[in-house]
């Protein structure tokens, strides 16, 4: 397959693309493969939106094409930058395979042609963005690449056997060891001690001296303090959502994330596994960026960045989230080195199972939603009880 997919890349360079010495030809090679790929899935989204005889194909076929035109808008922005032309039609084979597709709607075979059809074209998208093309290009169209994985991953899942189409909002679950939860609650039992031996000192007694009592009310403002200053509390006005279209999400992946003198780190497009569950970095050191949403630098959409707050090992990438002020700025660095800054401005706790839909797919405008764990610990599921998010919108 690999084999193939560099012939089709060649034959694509040298019919569509003159040769252009200031740009490299892997850049070159891949985008116009990857886009004709995903023009090829589109088109057959589109068509399978109103044609698919299941429910669940239809369901499918509208997520296929709305992520596919953010892969292929992405394709697009970068392809600009570079000033390299991209085809706008699918190629001659891929023509034929959408013909023959096309000749079996309104028929029972239409279903099962329609994801044999994506299935290759998924098949050979993965094999694309998985060789040797991305690695030989800039940095720019390989986190292009990158970004694109997951997402065709995903696309996979959902076209295996049978149609399983999502339905539900994604869950973020970014915290798997507890340690966060015993930190707060040791927090808890010593405000509670300090609380304890301050109404001690004030109330037990006959005879209450000035100092006792000076040192009462302190132990009880101390205990109060710890009870309540260090939990995560909604504040701040949460940027609108609104609708977004894809094209207005398209910019290039994110590759870093910086809070200044609170974190820096590497960021990796991720996707939701087969349990509908975001697959978060198995390194608790890394950030998960949602490639399905947008991208910093876009003018729409929200880019959702997802961190541990602990793992089983120890102490997760967003474990010091939670004390990160409103008025924050954060730095997040796409894959051509370009650096986006935003300002926190609201901070929200949500039940895992309630996060709001809008933090995949929606924002009219651009804003940014940091995700980690926080609330009560189950130790038999190995999970929080909430998602603290964090808000920003764009400082340039």
């Amino acid at each position: 397959m690999p084999a193939l997919l560099l012939v089709v890349a060649a034959g694509v360079l040298a019919t569509l693309q003159p040769a252009n010495a200031a740009t490299p030809q892997p850049d070159v090679a891949y985008l116009n493969t990857a886009h004709q790929l995903n023009l090829t899935i589109i088109e057959a989204a589109h068509t399978a939106t109103t044609k698919g005889r299941t429910s669940c194909v239809r369901r499918v076929a509208a997520q296929l094409e709305r992520d596919h035109r953010k892969l292929s808008a992405q394709e697009l922005d970068v392809a600009t930058r570079l000033s390299i032309l991209l085809p706008t039609a699918p190629s001659t084979a891929q023509r034929r395979q959408l013909d023959v597709l096309a000749a079996k709607a309104g028929t029972t075979a239409y279903d099962a042609a329609w994801l044999a059809l994506q299935r290759l074209q998924h098949q050979q998208y993965l094999a694309l963005v998985e060789g040797e093309l991305p690695i030989s290009a800039s940095p720019a169209v390989e986190a292009v690449a990158d970004g694109a994985k997951p997402v065709i991953q995903m696309h996979q899942r959902s076209m295996t056997g049978t149609c399983r189409a999502e339905t539900t909002t994604p869950v973020v679950p970014t915290g798997e060891g507890g340690q966060q939860a015993e930190a707060n609650l040791a927090r808890t039992r010593a405000a509670l001690i300090l609380m304890g031996i301050g109404v001690v000192l004030l109330l037990v007694g006959k005879s209450i001296s000035l100092k006792r009592r000076v040192v009462g009310i302190a132990a009880l403002a101390a205990g109060l303090v710890m009870m309540f200053g260090g939990q995560p509390n909604n504040t701040g006005k949460v940027p609108d959502a609104g609708k977004s279209s894809t094209d207005r999400e398209a910019a290039v992946p994110p590759v870093r994330l910086k809070l200044p003198g609170v974190l820096e780190a590497s960021v990796q497009p991720v996707a939701t596994g087969g349990d509908g569950r975001l697959e978060v970095p198995k390194s608790a050191a890394d950030v998960g960026w949602w490639a399905a949403g947008a991208a910093p630098g876009s003018v729409g959409g929200t880019v959702l960045l997802a961190g541990h707050v602990d793992t089983a090992k120890g102490r997760g990438v967003f474990a010091a989230l939670s004390g990160v002020p409103v008025g924050t700025s954060v730095a997040v660095t796409g894959g051509d080195g370009g650096e986006h800054w935003y300002r926190i401005v609201a901070r929200r706790t949500y039940k895992q199972e309630a996060l709001p839909a809008d933090l995949f797919h929606g924002a009219a405008k651009p804003r940014l939603a940091l995700v980690t764990c926080t609330g009560s610990y189950d130790r038999t599921a190995h999970r929080y009880s909430e998602n603290l998010v964090l808000y920003g919108v764009p400082l340039d």
